[in-house]
């Protein structure tokens, strides 16, 4: 754990993130297109049981064998979506919105997202350069990282994780007073734009 956390401290500390440094095949369009299809499909694969969980809930009983079962289903098969898509990185990069267009490179981070903590540390600098270059969405990130954050009891840095009690209220955020800073680098709205979206209060004023 301690390794974890000395690792997961430098690649959201660093104010620079170590730019990738693997030589990537170039896709051809023909492969482009082939992926683009792939990862449609792994996106299906990747949604369907969790958009029936409420219902798998409610008719096996969130206390049963039944439903431990489904997400154990669920789980074998993320395991096999996250070596199917750490393939296609391995090989072509973090393909860009203008290479595979909006869904299929949001399954890359979506995949990612229900994947290993090994995983997400591996691919989270390939999708911050991808933001930067405006090619991938910086909610995309900003919720992958604040998930590792609060997952590991640290405070956040972009303010994407909040509770859903009455009332809601945001996780713990690293240095609150700039957080607009960090979410306007990645290209979000300001913290009181999406405070007020979600009915949170936001009272901490903002260092320039």
């Amino acid at each position: 754990m301690k390794f974890f956390s000395l690792t997961l401290c430098f690649i959201i500390t660093t104010s620079s993130f170590a730019q990738p440094t693997t030589e990537y095949k170039t896709p051809t369009q023909y492969q482009l297109d082939s992926l683009r299809t792939e990862l449609a499909e792994i996106f299906m694969k990747d949604q369907t049981f969790r958009n029936i969980y409420k219902e798998a809930e409610d008719k096996l009983g969130a206390d049963s064998d039944a439903y431990d079962y489904f997400w154990e289903v669920v789980e074998a098969q993320d395991k096999i979506l996250e070596k199917q898509v750490s393939n296609i990185i391995d090989k072509y990069g973090w393909l860009g919105i203008s290479q595979i267009g909006r869904l299929a490179n949001t399954t890359l981070w979506v995949v990612l997202q229900h994947g290993s903590v090994s995983t997400k540390e591996k691919y989270a600098p390939l999708l911050k350069a991808s933001v930067l270059k405006e090619e991938s969405q910086g909610i995309h990130y900003a919720r992958l990282i604040d998930r590792m954050l609060i997952n590991s009891d640290k405070p956040q840095l972009y303010g994407t994780q909040y509770t859903y009690d009455n009332p809601s209220a945001f996780f713990e955020i690293e240095e609150p007073e700039l957080i607009n800073k960090r979410r306007k680098e990645i290209g979000l709205n300001s913290i009181q734009e999406f405070s007020q979206s979600i009915n949170i209060e936001w009272k901490i004023a903002q260092k320039q």
